[in-house]
């Protein structure tokens, strides 16, 4: 619509005889909203009525030539203008729903990537026909009572083919959402509204906004110096493909960033894949969520306790510090491991070197070998030492399973590892102490390891027969097995969906079911018991399925193996 052909018919007239007010929808610093009825086209519309002065006729010409640019599902469409000298009034369409500043924090991930394409699609369509609207923020963009975006208030857009904007040195939109070069008041273009875009969508996802400061001026300081943390660093929970789209939507240049019709595509793409959650899940696994945030204090706690377990059992077999000092050694490694879970091992390791040496000097200075190799390999991740201790703790509740199974948390490659390693030390410490025939020793009869050990004449000699059994195949066998399902449980938590989570955790405790029973008996002709091994497989089984469940439709972070024991 040109702007010269707006109408100047008195407002009194032309109100009075065509638009009945119902209500006051809102007001702002340059225009009241009201709901009215078109008496006659008989539909409501949003009038906007704007004071005229003030250099506010500026304003609604561009607002005006903006929309009438601008004929899109996407876009809040306007009627019709008119005004009398004294105020100018827009009829908008009118649309029912939410801002997404109301709805902040109540959408789910998947809705909010959802919104985002729709939003970005709107706002190509504008670039394309010219048009940058330079104030995109929340409480500019409606979520319809059907589910869709409308992009509304072009009332500061840029129209790149006219010069009816302001120059460079002004600066013009809401602070917050502003692009860097905009906050510089440098003149922008259509990749200043992708990051307004972005910022809207990188709040909704990550619940706050870091760039506000105490005070407007902050705000645009901080806007103007790029200091924008990446999204992965407040929801590292995200699929780092969503966490890129949404940094490179907010790329400190304009040149870095895509176009609104390449993110909108991304992002549909992403919502097509089903990466994300709904709300409805999302709900469910709220649930999880401070376990989640506990997950280092829980790994501290859970090593010293580990550490305690592991001293008193040692120290009760191979007594070699006066009784009275079996009770303060416990808890010393006990509160050292939880400050320090780094020294806490050195401690721990150290602690039992005394009682290894009243067994036999050999022996001794063997285990000096092995626990300086230990250390060496756990220091990253020192409760990894400790994982044998947790599988023989749960042994006599049939839930042993449950320490392989879970290593898989530990990471991609440590994770196996810590299970193979849980797996070998657990049959050699079952030999040690002349346990009876059980799944874990592989059902082997009982040996005399410890007196081997013990009578070894030098520390080679102690060495070589540990190995010994170590390297036997049903060892070999365990520590493969454990590995295999603290791999095939980080595959179920890689996975997105629930049923292919389901499958590979069926798969992976059948299997680990069918080789204790089998081969035992097919392969070394050892008797095995069904019923002890059905029951720790069920239990663990059960137990784990939970964390799978809950955790469903979380893509997690591609990335080396991290160490959660800061010291």
């Amino acid at each position: 619509m040109p702007v010269a052909a707006h109408s100047t018919t008195p407002l009194y007239t032309d109100w009075r005889d065509r638009y009945e007010l119902v209500g006051r929808i809102g007001s702002g610093g340059f225009a009241e909203v009201f709901e009215a009825r078109d008496l006659v086209l008989n539909q409501r519309v949003a009038l906007k009525v704007i004071p005229e002065g003030r250099a506010m006729s500026g304003r609604v010409v561009r607002e005006v030539e903006a929309a009438a640019a601008l004929s899109h599902p996407g876009i809040v469409a306007l009627y019709d203008w008119f005004g009398d000298g004294e105020r100018s009034i827009l009829v908008w369409e009118l649309v029912e729903g939410s801002s997404l500043a109301q709805l902040s924090g109540r959408l789910g991930d998947a809705e909010i990537v959802a919104v985002g394409a729709e939003l970005l699609t709107a706002l190509a369509f504008a670039h394309a026909q010219g048009i940058v609207h330079r104030d995109v923020k929340p409480q500019n963009v409606m979520l319809s009572d059907e589910g869709h975006v409308k992009v509304m208030d072009f009332g500061i857009a840029r129209l790149l083919n006219t010069d009816t904007l302001t120059g460079d040195g002004d600066v013009i939109g809401t602070v917050a959402y502003m692009s860097p070069e905009q906050a510089a008041a440098r003149r922008v273009g259509p990749p200043s509204d992708v990051y307004s875009a972005g910022m809207v969508l990188y709040e909704l996802l990550a619940g706050r906004h870091p760039l506000r400061g105490d005070s407007p001026a902050e705000t645009l300081a901080n806007v103007a110096a790029a200091r924008l943390p990446s999204l992965s660093e407040l929801r590292p929970d995200l699929p780092p493909a969503v966490t890129q789209l949404i940094d490179d939507a907010c790329a400190s240049r304009p040149g870095e960033r895509p176009s609104a019709a390449e993110l909108a595509a991304a992002l549909e793409r992403v919502v097509r894949e089903g990466q994300l959650r709904s709300r409805k899940l999302q709900k469910v696994q709220q649930l999880a969520q401070p376990l989640r945030r506990l997950a280092v204090a829980a790994e501290r706690g859970g090593g010293a306790v580990l550490a305690a377990v592991a001293v008193g059992v040692v120290l009760g077999a191979l007594p070699a510090y006066p009784s009275s000092w079996v009770l303060p050694l416990v808890a010393v490694s006990a509160a050292i491991w939880v400050v320090t879970p780094r020294a806490g091992l050195a401690w721990l390791l150290g602690v039992l070197a005394f009682p290894v040496f009243n067994v036999s000097l050999s022996l001794g200075l063997a285990y000096l070998v092995f626990a300086a190799v230990l250390f060496w390999l756990a220091r990253e991740r020192p409760i990894v030492a400790l994982w044998p201790v947790l599988a023989l703790l749960l042994m006599p509740v049939y839930l042993t399973l449950v320490a392989p199974a879970a290593a898989a948390v530990l990471g991609r490659v440590r994770g196996p590892l810590a299970a193979a390693w849980a797996g070998a030390a657990t049959m050699v410490y079952l030999l040690l102490v002349r346990a009876p025939r059980g799944a874990f020793g592989m059902e082997q009869p009982r040996g005399r390891l410890g007196e081997s050990l013990a009578a070894a004449g030098d520390p080679l000699t102690a060495a070589s027969r540990l190995l010994s059994h170590v390297l036997t195949a049903p060892c070999l066998l365990q520590a493969a097995l454990w590995a295999g399902l603290a791999l095939a449980i980080g595959l179920a938590l890689a996975a997105k969906r629930l049923e292919t989570r389901l499958w590979i955790w069926a798969l992976a405790f059948a299997g680990v079911f069918a080789a204790y029973r089998v081969l035992p008996v097919v392969v070394w002709h050892y008797p095995a018991a069904f019923w002890p091994l059905a029951m720790c497989v069920a239990l663990s089984a059960g137990v784990i399925i939970l964390p799978l469940i809950l955790t469903a439709n979380e893509a997690p972070q591609e990335g080396e193996d991290e160490s959660l024991s800061v010291d």
